[in-house]
């Protein structure tokens, strides 16, 4: 009785402290996004640029750009995950932040989604904001009207929602911060090259059947491919519900495992 009880206070939610930490997390959200989206529409910038244009020379399909961008869409998140995991190991091993809010009166479950909100906000926010300068980059390799909006807003705010979960749950398993430099190197790197960043699972699946059956392991290539689908048309592409399936079900695991991890890490009840 004592055990459900228990299981019961750190799975509660209490929506009042909830908005409150999120308020207070989102204070400095100008200055947040202005210094992030600077940094990251430099990289998306010289990219467009690069494969949009230059690369035609060498005989890159006109229409690449665009297919780019899906690439770059999918990757905000991933790239985010990284920063904010990187921020979150340091505050635990440092100030120890999130200790004080666990002592707020609400569940471990009600701050713990504060935090994967705030994440999930910050990198839907920003891959909204460079679809403008895809258009003006792109122009003519780039239409919105091809463009499923209701798939497309459904998805990134999935995306993104799944990462910030995974940033969780990468700052529960990784014991120093200097570990994550490896976890970057070893994993989440490649998840992201063979994620389909700069091709097609059709593509691979031409020229290599087998190591397209692999790919579809890497759960970034369902991101990938779900974006694309939504925002460059379903031809070429996974179909964009089972992406949704898929990425729905690793968001189920990857929040239990988060949530298993630092509930270990943080010994919170």
């Amino acid at each position: 009785m004592l055990k459900q009880q228990s299981i019961r206070s750190v799975l509660s939610f209490q929506p009042h402290v909830f908005k409150q930490l999120l308020r207070l997390k989102l204070a400095n959200i100008r200055t947040t996004l202005t210094n992030k989206f600077i940094n990251l529409a430099i990289w998306v910038g010289c990219t467009l640029f690069v494969m949009g244009y230059l690369l035609q020379a060498f005989g890159l399909a006109g229409n690449y750009g665009a297919f780019q961008f899906g690439g770059i869409l999918a990757a905000v998140g991933l790239f985010e995950l990284y920063g904010n995991a990187i921020a979150f190991v340091v505050d635990l091993k440092n100030d120890r932040t999130i200790t004080y809010y666990l002592t707020l009166p609400a569940s471990a479950c009600t701050i713990l989604l504060g935090y994967v909100c705030y994440y999930a906000i910050i990198g839907t926010l920003m891959s909204f904001m460079l679809i403008p300068m895809a258009k003006i980059m792109l122009w003519n390799q780039f239409s919105l009207t091809a463009v499923s909006w209701p798939k497309l807003i459904f998805f990134i705010v999935l995306i993104n929602g799944l990462y910030a979960t995974a940033t969780l749950l990468l700052a529960g398993v990784v014991p120093a911060i200097d570990k994550l430099g490896d976890l970057w190197s070893r994993f989440i790197f490649p998840c992201w090259m063979l994620g389909g960043f700069q091709f097609s699972w059709a593509s691979t699946y031409a020229v290599v059947p087998l190591v397209a059956y692999v790919l579809l392991l890497n759960p970034v290539i369902y991101v990938t491919e779900g974006v694309r689908a939504a925002l460059l048309g379903q031809q070429g592409n996974i179909s964009w519900s089972l992406c949704c399936a898929v990425l729905l079900c690793i968001w189920g695991i990857v929040a239990v495992l988060a949530f298993k991890t630092l509930k270990k890490q943080l010994d919170f009840v």
